[in-house]
């Protein structure tokens, strides 16, 4: 049977959900009304979805296909693709938790990033299994995302009073991520497929999934499904959106769950990065529209990522160390948004400076 994703047209979304049409965003007279919804999803919800995305379906097809029979193979072939050295950015990853969370997740994933410009950013290098050939496949729907992404970050940008080009001079050689995930079957009643979390990234394109499962959490507390009809797409606003906006844009909390029959979910998703030493200082403007008060940390792409992979486990002692000295702990501090667990982490491999240490006396522990 063909793998493809779901297709679900009618009653699908929650009404808190806003669905944009991508040829509003190209036409003069629905321009100005494309942006005021994205605006209020991202406001509101930190989610929405976006339908005529002009993406090749076969392109789609092609690349879940491919995923799907690499991870259809023994876990030993698979760990032939697994590079520890990696920090997990490239290559097999047989797992890992959400931030704030003891447990890991019941998924497993590959990450690719782009292939052009790599050496020059000091990107990591992709890695390319031998058993499948998945090079072609993911490289083509890593570029037919790219394309896609312009448009919607010029909209953003345009929704936030700054030039068309603000996020895509960022993102144009940025480490956008392509991850394309397996949840496994049946997982145990105690674990979710991934537990509850936000991204850290400015936003994530997420093509249709194989199966339902993604739940959104709205300002009300309440877990929504999100439902993906034929041909959209969902967008999420992601924590370097928050922090550059002051919490105007919404990093919309997620997570996935078992649904009925626990069959398999197959799913790829495109996270949008900056370059390492792109600035996310919250921006005046935006400051100004959230109360005056700076509620973000001052912070490069490289810092606040790598304060998310010591809070999730996956930072080396090169990059604990750094974090322990470029000056981003404190900078969190002074905002009320440093991880404990990261901070766990940095001391107990003996970085940590007399801050971190005075900040780790004053909470609880994080385990």
């Amino acid at each position: 049977m063909q793998l493809t994703a779901i297709d679900k047209t009618e009653g699908c979304f929650d009404p808190t959900i806003p669905v944009l049409d991508m040829q509003d965003c190209f036409d003069p007279q629905r321009h100005a009304e494309f942006i005021q919804k994205l605006r209020t999803a991202l406001q509101e919800v930190g989610f929405f979805a976006v339908i005529n995305t002009q993406v090749d379906q076969n392109v789609l097809d092609t690349a879940y296909q491919t995923s799907k029979a690499y991870f259809n193979l023994a876990h030993e072939a698979k760990m032939l693709s697994f590079n520890p050295h990696f920090n997990c950015q490239r290559g097999y990853v047989p797992g890992e938790s959400a931030k704030g969370v003891s447990f890991g997740d019941f998924k497993e994933f590959y990450h690719v990033g782009r292939e052009t410009g790599a050496a020059k950013n000091n990107y990591y290098p992709n890695v390319w299994p031998a058993e499948i050939a998945l090079k072609d496949p993911m490289c083509a729907l890593f570029d037919a995302l790219e394309a896609y992404k312009i448009p919607l970050e010029q909209a953003m940008a345009e929704a936030i009073g700054q030039p068309l080009d603000f996020f895509t001079e960022m993102t144009q050689e940025g480490d956008c991520l392509l991850r394309a995930l397996h949840y496994p079957e049946n997982p145990p009643e105690d674990r979710l497929w991934a537990a509850a979390h936000t991204d850290i990234d400015l936003f994530t394109i997420l093509p249709r999934a194989t199966a339902e499962g993604l739940q959104l959490l709205n300002k009300q507390g309440e877990w929504i499904d999100v439902r993906v009809p034929e041909n959209a797409f969902i967008v999420n606003g992601g924590d370097m959106l928050e922090n550059i906006t002051n919490g105007e844009f919404r990093s919309g909390p997620h997570r996935v769950v078992a649904t009925q029959g626990n069959a398999s979910r197959y799913s790829i998703v495109l996270f949008i990065h900056p370059r390492a030493e792109d600035r996310l200082d919250p921006l005046p403007q935006c400051i100004e529209r959230t109360g005056g008060i700076r509620r973000f940390a001052n912070a490069t792409r490289w810092e606040l990522l790598t304060e998310r992979l010591a809070d999730l486990g996956l930072a080396s002692d090169e990059m604990l160390s750094y974090l322990s000295r470029c000056g981003l702990i404190e900078r969190l501090l002074e905002v009320g948004r440093a991880s404990p667990k990261a901070l766990k982490r940095i001391r107990d491999r003996g970085f940590a400076t007399p801050a971190i240490l005075e900040a780790l006396e004053k909470i609880p522990d994080p385990n």
